[in-house]
């Protein structure tokens, strides 16, 4: 044995006199070993490779053998400094990193060489270092799987390197944690015209992978944001080492930029490249121009942010501050909307009519506005009232003389004829001036036709006359006479019982009155203790819609409107204008409380009758009874839900989107989901309903409720239900969606109306449709007025998502339920009942 041992060792191949001579034992392996072929030992470097080879791994597996370098060995290796090494050998560095044990090499400067930058990662500051060029060279499996001359392979290489390599090769430690750091260092916008700062392996990547760079062009702003939303969807998942939180571009995408001349409209920082990116917008929408950035506002609300979800940007913001009155007032004028001066700037046909600098200016652009002009520009709002406020405020002319309002002064200044006319200086100038005005002034501008120009002094005088002959109302008690349906089940009886509640709770004494005409069953016994039949006190509050208010007047209820007591209507109202065909039906009030701001715009065009936002309580009994069996509802399936009154109009309502939505978003099969419409009042002969029925009875998941409920009762099938949906086209507040939120549940509603007070993107499920004109029979008094007609696609979409995303749903839910406590809680509307209460007391007092 030990003659064999000493005959292995002996080096003498090709020779014993060559530097790396091979000892017999490795020469013998070479003969029946077929991965050793690769190694040319022929050469010296082939057999400096085949020895660190022997040293990583074939000592072990042949532990009776030793391969000892001779001194002629260790000098040859000495002759080369590190970099020379590196190029004369690589194969063989490659196998000495891969052992551990102490060796001659570690004396050379190795490590440093080898960790060096050598290969560049795309334009990144991101560089891998030579040892990873060697290895793979060396390897072949690695190089047959990694290309370094491509992005895919560097990625490749540097994920090898983390779950293989640095335990493969234990003789060097290296953390590529800087390489990576280097491709997810987010880049400027400034630096790119799409202003959309990308990390810096995107770009590398999109152009690395066929699929990704054919569907985006990374130069565009729609390519960008095509692989922001690939990369949100499936890129993270994909690439794990690969970070980019595309929150923090989202932001500085929507952030608004002003803009520096003042005349046209601030807009996010995504729009200009956005329109620059797509020929169809920049043929559409000129952003140097009022008029082309407020349509490209309505294409983003109609079209644009279905497109692009992942932007996740409302106008709102835009569109309040451009509503946003100016300070007319404070340069002796009246206040107008923001957008007004932009609007006229931006047009030259207006422009050459209108000088807002002037009170003539002002009056005539207010004109054209509220006649017909706001149609032009859907979206933007003037809240008359508040100019209308500023035109009656009174101003002293001299000593003696009356206090006219602000609208006849400025008339007397502005007009020459009228200066040469009056005297206002006088009082029977001033006189001579209101008197113009009833006669001829308000024919001269009918959008004014409305205000009330007679002094304080006057109105007291003639009010004194009328006191002598009639009763004063001083001489009721101060509370609150509620006039309508206490007593039905539907959202006019709730209206009316919760305004009781919030009055009481704020100490105001109430009676509620049966409005004396045809009217809903009269089921609700829970206010039988507050019903009087007559008005008690000075305040009445009509809880009736204007129709009804028409109709009081006919069915025997005159007297209620015509007593002495400050009348308020509380009307609920759907349709954006106000019909023509009521008239001056809003002169029956003395103020009318709008349930929402959809509301109170409608009422403030009219001018002439104070209107405030005092919207009313939701408040919810308890749910007692949650019990699915009662209404022959399954048990366990997750149940949408509709709900409607036939008294009202179903064409407005809407529920056939509902259904249909429902059953698009989940196929017949689907198990485990169901819909629950819940009606009462309805006739079977009534088309949309019958409509109903023919959707129902094609689709065993849909179920049917009929049947009429208490107040209880329905807040008890509200409850057994999961999801609320309300598809309508236009509301006027909304209060079945809002209970369904007090109860906690998600709802899917359209984004139009008076509901999108509380409902916005964090409280509800949107869905965006287009605006179309109604026709004859959709609604009363249809003519000139138009609704929302939801998308069904984009409804189907909603109800999927919040079906298969449960976090959202809950946090959705969870918000509008806090949404409704916050501004809708009993408590909330008290203080605003009780506060305005004060003012009406203190004013007729």
């Amino acid at each position: 044995m030990p003659q064999t041992k000493e005959w292995a060792a002996e080096c003498r191949h090709p020779s014993p006199n060559v530097p790396f001579a091979l000892p017999n034992a490795i020469y013998f392996l070479l003969k029946f070993r077929s991965d050793l072929a690769p190694f040319e030992h022929q050469t010296v470097e082939g057999r400096i490779t085949l020895y660190f080879w022997w040293k990583a791994y074939g000592e072990r597996d042949y532990p009776d053998f030793e391969w000892v370098l001779g001194a002629q060995d260790v000098a040859y290796l000495r002759k080369f400094d590190a970099p020379a090494l590196i190029a004369l050998v690589p194969g063989a560095i490659g196998f000495w990193l891969a052992g551990n044990a102490p060796d001659m090499l570690d004396e050379k400067a190795l490590f440093a060489a080898l960790l060096q930058d050598d290969l560049a990662i795309g334009p990144t500051r991101a560089r891998l270092p030579r040892f990873i060029r060697l290895l793979v060279d060396s390897r072949a499996d690695l190089r047959a799987n990694i290309d370094l001359n491509v992005f895919s392979g560097q990625l490749a290489a540097l994920s090898w390197w983390e779950t293989h390599g640095q335990f493969e090769y234990p003789r060097l430690t290296w953390s590529p944690n800087p390489v990576w750091d280097g491709l997810n260092e987010l880049g400027s916008e400034q630096q790119h015209a799409t202003r959309i700062n990308v990390p810096a392996f995107l770009d590398l990547l999109v152009s690395s992978r066929p699929d990704l760079s054919a569907a985006m062009d990374m130069t565009t702003f729609t390519g960008r944001l095509g692989a922001l939303i690939w990369w949100d969807e499936h890129g993270k998942f994909e690439y794990p080492r690969l970070v980019w939180q595309t929150a923090s571009t989202i932001l500085q995408l929507n952030e608004i930029e002003d803009d520096e001349s003042g005349m046209l409209i601030d807009m996010p920082r995504f729009i200009k490249p956005l329109v620059d990116s797509r020929p169809d917008l920049r043929g559409s929408f000129d952003l140097n121009s009022f008029s082309g950035r407020f349509r490209l506002l309505l294409w983003w609300d109609s079209h644009g942010k279905r497109e692009y979800r992942r932007l996740d940007w409302s106008t709102a913001k835009i569109f309040d501050r451009l509503n946003e009155l100016d300070n007319g007032d404070k340069r002796g004028l009246f206040r107008a909307p923001q957008f007004l001066a932009s609007l006229i700037g931006s047009r030259p046909d207006l422009r050459a009519l209108f000088d807002l600098d002037t009170f003539l200016g002002r009056i005539d652009a207010m004109q054209w506005w509220f006649g017909g002009g706001y149609h032009e520009y859907p979206s933007l709002h003037w809240t008359l009232q508040d100019s209308v406020d500023d035109l009656l405020q009174t101003e002293n002319q001299a000593t003696g003389a009356l206090a006219l309002p602000r609208l006849l002064v400025l008339f007397s200044k502005s007009r020459p004829d009228l200066s040469a006319s009056f005297d206002i200086n006088t009082e029977q100038g001033a006189l001579a001036l209101i008197g113009w005005w009833y006669t001829s002034g308000r024919l001269e501008y009918p959008g004014l036709r409305h205000l009330r120009v007679v002094p304080t002094e006057i109105r007291e005088r003639a009010s004194a006359e009328r006191r002598k002959r009639q009763p004063s109302r001083q001489q009721r008690p101060f509370g609150v006479n509620i006039v309508g349906f206490p007593q039905g089940v539907l959202g006019l009886g709730e209206d009316a019982r919760m305004a009781a509640q919030a009055f009481q709770l704020g100490d105001t004494d109430v009676a509620l009155i049966n409005a004396p005409m045809s009217g809903p069953p009269r089921i609700d016994t829970s206010v039988n203790h507050l019903l009087r039949d007559d008005l008690q006190y000075q305040v009445s509050l009509f809880c009736l819609p204007p129709p009804e208010m028409v109709r009081l007047t006919l069915e025997g209820g005159r007297r209620l409107i015509e007593m002495d007591t400050y009348r308020i209507g509380a009307w609920p109202w759907e349709l954006p204008h106000w019909p023509s065909a009521f008239g001056s039906t809003h002169e029956f009030v003395d103020e009318i409380w709008a349930q929402s701001r959809f509301v109170e715009a409608v009422y403030a065009r009219l001018g002439r009758t104070r209107v405030r936002h005092m919207p009313m309580a939701v408040v919810i009994p308890t749910p007692q009874a949650i019990d699915r069996r009662r209404y022959g509802l399954p048990e366990n399936d997750f149940l949408f839900y509709l709900m409607f009154d036939g008294n009202s109009w179903l064409t407005r309502k809407n529920p056939v989107a509902g259904i249909q939505a429902f059953k698009q978003a989940f196929a017949q099969e689907t198990p485990g989901v169901g819909l629950v419409i819940k009606a009462m009042n309805v006739r079977n002969d009534d088309p949309t309903w019958r409509q109903v029925l023919e959707l129902a009875a094609a689709d065993s998941r849909i179920h049917i409720v009929s049947e009429r409920l208490n107040r209880q009762d329905t807040i008890d099938f509200m409850a057994c239900c999961d999801a609320y949906i309300s598809l309508h086209r236009s509301e006027g507040f909304g209060r079945v969606i809002a209970e369904a939120m007090a109860l906690g549940q998600p709802v899917v509603a359209t984004n139009f109306s008076g509901n999108v007070d509380f409902c916005d993107e964090q409280t509800a499920f949107l869905v965006d449709g287009e605006l179309v004109p109604l026709r004859a029979g959709d609604y009363l008094f249809h003519e000139g007025q138009y609704w929302c007609d939801p998308d069904v696609n984009l409804a189907a979409s909603q109800i999927a998502r919040l079906f298969g995303d449960v976090a959202l749903r809950e946090r959705v839910a969870q918000a509008g339920r806090e949404r409704i406590e916050r501004d809708y809680s009993m408590a909330a509307v008290a203080r605003a009942y009780a506060q305005r209460l004060d003012e009406i007391r203190n004013t007729t007092s």
